[in-house]
């Protein structure tokens, strides 16, 4: 029976070793590229949370605060869901949007009325558009089939509210 025994442990060990290897390998589909476009992307949901519901409050223009209820509810979604993915990854979940986000609210939050209707609208317009080539980027160039396929949901979003985002613009003066 020992000598059965000592036949079948190698055996264990190496199969231990393979799924350790795998495990290792799925591991080692998610790059620095896919954890930069994660991590961006979720610091761009605390963002787009902040200052949609900064335009909720601020704005006197129902599309602009039409615009930016949408951005909560919508980004307050796609937040929970990468939070997950990152989680699951194991990658580190920003805590609030980049400096250069903090400050862009900072600076819009001055402004009150009609300024802060257009400079707002602005923002989130030329915000859009890059969350749009970020996200492209990463279906293309990624390498972790779970967070292309974030991406890749996030692209009709973000493409509404560009849209909405222009519209909130053309009515702002």
């Amino acid at each position: 029976m020992n000598h059965k025994l000592s036949r079948a442990v190698p055996i264990v060990v190496v199969s231990l070793a393979m799924l350790v290897a795998a495990g290792s390998a799925q591991a080692a589909h998610t790059s620095a590229w896919d954890e930069q476009w994660l991590k961006t992307s979720i610091e761009g949901d605390r963002f787009e949370i902040e200052g949609g519901t900064m335009a909720q409050q601020k704005s006197l223009n129902p599309t602009v605060r039409s615009l930016g209820a949408k951005l909560v509810a919508d980004h307050s979604k796609s937040l929970k869901d990468a939070i997950a993915a990152a989680r699951k990854l194991g990658i580190s979940v920003p805590g609030k949007p980049s400096p250069s986000m903090q400050w862009e609210l900072r600076i819009v939050g001055t402004l009150s009325g009609s300024q802060f209707d257009h400079w707002y609208s602005d923002l989130e317009v030329e915000d859009h558009k890059q969350d749009i080539t970020e996200s492209t980027d990463e279906v293309k160039e990624g390498t972790n089939p779970k967070l292309k396929k974030l991406a890749a949901e996030d692209l009709p979003m973000l493409k509404e509210h560009l849209k909405l985002s222009i519209q909130a613009l053309s009515v702002s003066p």
